[in-house]
């Protein structure tokens, strides 16, 4: 019998860290996503990379989400895709640029893969900020992140996406230094 269901599920310890709660600065959004990541990471629970959603303007924490792929046995487990989706679902949309709600902003740990740059595209979001570059995981942790448009923020200011880089930058490259230092697997297909 084919498999008809897929269920992926965040790390049990995260339920404690996903309260509702407004974060009202970048700063303060960005340090909760780092913190996740890290924790990810010293949990043994997945890869160095963390997400959230949030009301853009007012701060409001909607979902979270940390890497899950190896844990959970699935390449789409990536922390943008596991926020994106727990923030639809959460509010029962497929577009969280539907109207009547307030924009979006998706706050990541590291800019987005090709994959999760796809679901950013296809989530609704109005706003991206991400502290450590493609370049900068590839480089440090050896991930493939796959093939992104060349002119990456051109391509989502073009969608009415816009993006805030390096957000905490030195703070999210000492969590992907420590996923390497902890001799965690490099997961990708290529590897």
């Amino acid at each position: 019998m084919l498999p008809t269901s897929l269920n992926l599920r965040l790390p049990a310890w995260l339920d404690a860290s996903a309260q509702p709660r407004a974060l009202p600065s970048l700063e303060q959004r960005m340090a909760l996503v780092l913190d996740l990541a890290a924790r990810n990471v010293a949990q043994r629970t997945g890869g160095p990379f963390a997400a959230a959603v949030l009301e853009r303007d007012s701060g409001r924490l909607v979902s979270v989400g940390v890497n899950v792929v190896v844990p959970q046995h699935c390449a789409l487990a990536h922390a943008e895709v596991m926020a994106l989706g727990l923030a639809q679902a959460g509010l029962r949309t497929f577009d969280l640029g539907s109207p009547g709600l307030p924009p979006m902003q998706l706050v990541s740990s590291s800019q987005m893969c090709a994959m999760c740059l796809g679901a950013v595209v296809w989530s609704g979001v109005a706003e991206v900020a991400f502290a450590t570059t493609a370049q900068d995981v590839i480089g440090i942790v050896g991930f493939d992140e796959g093939p992104t448009p060349a002119d990456y923020e051109g391509s989502l200011r073009e969608r009415g996406i816009r993006m805030l880089p390096g957000v905490l930058r030195e703070r999210g490259l000492a969590v992907l230094r420590g996923y390497v230092d902890d001799g965690a697997p490099v997961y990708d297909a290529h590897h």
